[in-house]
């Protein structure tokens, strides 16, 4: 269990007076703060931030600190701002936090397991349906003119680059119609099973 992990290996302390603080207190404070964090980063169009680079946040925020790998202890915290932003009705705040390779990766698809959602064959994709949705509910100023919300930059390129060939030898296909509650593309009757 990734939760375990971290106490077993380097333990958490409070910065302030270096006293050991209990893997349940310093869980609970940094999902706060990192739910803190993603919220303040949804506000900037565009924006998003890596697990390493939030995990130095959430731990400078809260004030509390650890030794462990980030690998064993901010899965489990992304796990729980994803149930909140669940169970409080707003959109996936963990969209916002991709790895090093700048993908969403598999930590992702709790967001799908929690709203019962089949996971899609692109799931980068759909992360930038969810952080559209993040950026229009934090307030940040939005595009006029875009259709479609981008992938992630250093994403699209890679795309760009392995299909550039592939395009120059063939049109490239329109994007199919999705949900605008879930991002799940829709069947040809137009009506999203999963919301009905």
């Amino acid at each position: 269990m990734i939760e375990s992990s971290l106490s077993a290996t380097a333990g958490a302390w409070r910065v302030g007076d270096g006293d050991p603080v209990s893997l349940r207190e310093a869980t609970v404070a940094w999902a706060i703060a990192a739910h803190a964090e993603l919220a303040e980063i949804a506000t900037g169009y565009g924006h998003f931030i890596t697990v390493g680079e939030l995990a130095e946040r959430v731990q400078d925020v809260s004030g509390v600190q650890t030794g462990a790998p980030t690998r064993t202890w901010m899965a489990a915290i992304l796990r729980k701002v994803a149930r909140r932003c669940h169970n409080a009705g707003e959109p996936p705040l963990t969209s916002l936090c991709v790895q090093d390779n700048h993908t969403v990766g598999d930590t992702y698809k709790y967001v799908l397991e929690l709203a019962g959602l089949p996971i899609p064959n692109d799931l980068e994709l759909h992360a930038s349906y969810a952080r559209w949705q993040c950026y229009e509910h934090y307030g940040a100023t939005m595009p006029a003119d875009l259709a479609v919300p981008p992938l992630i930059p250093k994403v699209a390129g890679r795309r760009h680059s392995a299909g550039a060939t592939a395009q120059e030898a063939k049109p490239q296909p329109t994007r199919p119609a999705v949900c605008a509650q879930c991002f799940i593309q829709l069947p040809a009757s137009g009506t999203c099973q999963y919301c009905v």
